[in-house]
């Protein structure tokens, strides 16, 4: 079989970033992706005379001179088309409906939970400073695993300078925070709901600073890594769809290749996009790095999975201006993943533009139940999806719908053209991310910013994506191609840092 610099395993964002970044400094670059299309969870369907996506909404790194414009001006890849995003929220808490609108958000917040304006204000406030502190344009980091103890103790005394409210409320819980600041639990849960997972105060502060300021691709959020593969194979890069990775090949504690479903071989050093759990599933021999590994990973703690309803809508339901509806209970800022069911589950609809060509308009509401939902979903031994499991599917699928319904009341139930449910099992077998998480590792404060390296104990084999630095999100996931890219460039005296940096600095000329 023909040899190459470098085999990837998936074609997610990180594994298509990393291979832009490579081919373009002239590495002879393969992507195998099993599906038939690229992008991860980055990606695009039909149903029914509507296309959706997977559940990204909206996207603030699109906007002009934000990462993603970057990464594909750097590479040559056609630029993304996009609308904006500016629509308003209802937010249902126990049934009592709240509206926050485009433009007056916090206001908003003050007139919803009167007589807590000095709550409302100070927590926006905090939230507005570390988004002013993470958008300040200092210098990207460095991996922290890439750093030596004075390294991080500087970082660290640079970052309380420059960075003081991120630092002291940012990487705390954010129960901890809304608990810290007001006791009406209203509107704890208001802020929750847009994202009801337990997480650090920042990655609140970050979802309510972007809301209703985001960018959305006109083609769909398929448009981004279609752009991206036409500026991989522009540079010669190669892209094989239909091509699942069976076997990571290893021998003497080094990667040399893989094996696909097909029993085809392919030669070169190895960059897995597939969570680190798959990728070391598919050593089969150099037993003790396998074990090593999985030692390493069995005491960390996996972001909460999801559950996707994909629904079709026809005109005669009005949305008016609404791109987001929310419904939760009073209390769930306080709880657990673990402690939901399908009737009291937090829900989170996003309503999305109806495409060009499409009949109906895409909605999708994500609803945070557990992986181990049901003893997983009542699957059956290897993960095999028998008549239990579609039985379990569809009563929660219906469930959710009456609970929606109660909602937005009949004539919602009436417009509604086509519904399917995704379990954390489907978006696990999709995408082989562990337990069908979408954010990689926990962002609980005990947890957060503990990544493994994208180097490994194993020779030429290296990991991407959004289990590595620096984590989640489409633009995290491809700033991690970035990284990693830096790091094996430089073994041929490649400062890529320089060359992206100079590359703008020439732009602006």
């Amino acid at each position: 079989m023909e040899k190459y610099d470098f085999i990837i395993i998936g074609a997610g964002m990180g594994g298509l970033s990393a291979a832009n970044f490579l081919a373009k400094h002239n590495k002879k670059v393969l992507v195998l992706e099993k599906h038939t299309v690229p992008g991860g969870l980055v990606t695009s369907f039909s149903r029914k005379d509507v296309h959706f996506d997977l559940g990204i909404h909206g996207l603030y790194e699109l906007k002009e001179n934000q990462s993603i414009p970057q990464f594909l001006e750097y590479w040559g890849a056609p630029p993304i088309d996009t609308i904006p995003c500016h629509g308003d929220m209802h937010c249902y808490i126990d049934g009592e409906k709240h509206v926050f609108k485009h433009g007056s958000i916090k206001d908003d917040f003050k007139r919803e939970f009167s007589g807590y304006e000095a709550d409302v204000e100070k927590l926006f406030g905090i939230m507005e400073t570390i988004n002013q502190e993470m958008f300040s344009g200092t210098e990207a980091p460095e991996p922290p695993y890439d750093m030596n103890l004075l390294e991080l103790i500087r970082f660290g005394i640079k970052s309380k300078k420059q960075k003081p409210i991120f630092m002291k409320y940012g990487n705390k819980d954010a129960k901890k925070i809304l608990d810290q600041f007001t006791d009406c639990d209203e509107l704890k849960s208001a802020i929750y709901s847009y994202c009801p997972y337990p997480m650090v105060f920042m990655a609140f502060a970050y979802q309510w600073g972007v809301f209703s300021n985001n960018e959305y691709p006109k083609a769909g959020m398929q448009a981004i890594p279609n752009a991206v593969v036409k500026s991989l194979i522009r540079m010669g890069g190669e892209l094989k769809l239909n091509n699942e990775v069976t076997e990571i090949l290893v021998e003497d504690g080094m990667a040399y290749g893989v094996r696909t479903k097909t029993g085809n071989e392919y030669y070169g050093k190895v960059i897995s996009n597939a969570s680190p759990q798959y990728t070391y599933n598919w050593i089969k021999t150099e037993e003790k790095y396998v074990k090593k590994m999985h030692r390493k990973m069995a005491d960390k703690k996996i972001f909460p999975s999801i559950c996707a309803l994909f629904m079709a809508i026809n005109d005669q339901y009005n949305f008016g201006k609404v791109e987001c509806i929310t419904m939760t209970g009073r209390k769930d800022y306080q709880k657990q993943p673990e402690e939901y069911t399908d009737e009291n589950v937090p829900i989170v609809m996003n309503i999305y533009p109806k495409r060009d060509g499409d009949r109906y308009r895409p909605i999708i509401a994500l609803i945070p139940l557990p992986y181990s939902y049901g003893d997983n979903w009542k699957t059956e031994e290897g993960k095999v999806r028998g008549e239990a499991y579609r039985e379990h599917k569809n009563r929660v699928e219906e469930n959710i719908l009456c609970r929606i319904k109660n909602h937005l009341g009949n004539d919602f139930i009436n417009a509604l053209e086509h519904h399917e449910l995704s379990t954390p099992i489907t978006y696990e077998r999709y995408t082989y991310s562990q337990h069908g998480s979408f954010m990689g590792w926990s962002v609980e404060e005990k947890e957060y910013g503990k990544f493994i390296k994208q180097t490994t104990d194993i020779k030429n084999l290296y990991l991407v994506g959004q289990w590595v630095f620096p984590g989640f999100g489409v633009a995290g996931v491809m700033a991690s191609g970035y990284y990693l890219a830096k790091e094996i460039l430089k073994g041929d005296g490649i400062d890529l840092k320089k060359e992206f940096t100079d590359h703008f600095k020439s732009v602006i000329k």
